[in-house]
């Protein structure tokens, strides 16, 4: 199945959509870190990652891992335009 290409701002949206469907009801803190384009290391890989989310005692960073392991499948995001030194 061919991923699908978005922007890193469609993507958050995305992500941030399906974190609070399946967040515990008694965390309002935590949010999905921003995604950003890497290098993917093969054919199979997605081209982005998110960094590391904070630890909570409701178990958010379970939830935001879940969260990408359904998604890396689906979606690449559009590389940066890389800027001139």
């Amino acid at each position: 199945m061919a991923r699908q290409t978005l922007s890193s701002a469609q993507l958050y949206a995305i992500l941030d959509r399906e974190f609070r469907k399946r967040r515990s009801p008694d965390c309002r803190k935590c949010r999905v870190p921003l995604p950003f384009y890497r290098e993917p290391a093969d054919e199979v890989s997605a081209n982005w990652y998110i960094g590391t989310p904070s630890e909570c005692p409701h178990r958010c960073q379970v939830i935001i891992a879940e969260v990408l392991a359904s998604l890396w499948p689906k979606y690449d995001i559009e590389e940066s335009r890389k800027q001139d030194a």
